[in-house]
């Protein structure tokens, strides 16, 4: 499937290797019908959208790492999600509705999808167009959206809603003014928001990392991008 997905990052590939001597440049590439500018930079592709503090980048060195973060953390948790919503999405119908914001390249949406062929809809939503266009489950779907912008959904409308590694994406006061009410409109009463994050607290520290982590304020150390 990461073959079929991505004939935008082969065409990425393919303009980066015939510029290795530009180390910063845009693209303007068309998805679906809507413009979407990048900035390469040091041969890396990252977004460009003002006032976003995000600081990965979106291309296929970058999806292969989103791959294995993904099997890391199921591996680990030996699921795909903590929320007791197993039954519901079991039985699932056609008004069930899940939504996953930064799904990256879609994996937990594609395999969410296929564990649970009745439930009516899996939503993944992210600032970059790295997730499949095309195969993909007939429950699965994608969108390109800006979070800080709003979710582009009515109140009340899905069942369980997940996100998770977005925690240096956003300012303390984005995460409180926009992010947080913005999940907590789109879900439906009764229904679930699931937020996974690293602990970015040094265990075992030695002198080294000791002297780094008296260094911060250990309080605003997740927002260090900010």
């Amino acid at each position: 499937m990461g073959k079929n997905f991505s004939k935008l990052i082969k065409s990425s590939f393919n303009n980066n290797n015939n510029n290795n001597n530009e180390n910063e440049r845009e693209e303007t590439i068309n998805v679906s019908g809507s413009l979407e500018h990048f900035k390469y930079v040091e041969g890396r592709r990252y977004h460009n959208i003002p006032d976003l503090i995000y600081h990965l980048p979106n291309d296929g060195e970058e999806y292969d790492r989103l791959q294995m973060q993904h099997y890391l953390s199921r591996y680990i948790w030996q699921s795909n999600f903590s929320a007791p919503v197993h039954e519901l999405l079991k039985n699932g119908g056609e008004d069930v509705r899940v939504l996953d914001v930064g799904c990256g390249p879609g994996t937990w949406i594609l395999e969410m999808s296929s564990d649970y062929p009745q439930t009516g809809l899996f939503l993944g939503i992210d600032i970059a167009p790295i997730f499949p266009s095309t195969i993909k489950p007939p429950n699965a779907s994608f969108s390109l959206q800006n979070a800080l912008e709003g979710l582009k959904f009515p109140n009340n409308h899905f069942d369980f809603v997940y996100m998770r590694f977005l925690t240096a994406a956003f300012s303390t006061e984005q995460w409180e003014s926009i992010i947080i009410p913005e999940l907590v409109r789109v879900t439906k009463n009764g229904g679930y928001i699931e937020i996974m994050e690293w602990d970015v607290k040094i265990y075992g520290q030695g002198p080294i990392a000791k002297k780094l982590m008296d260094s911060c304020n250990y309080q605003s150390f997740i927002f260090v991008y900010y």
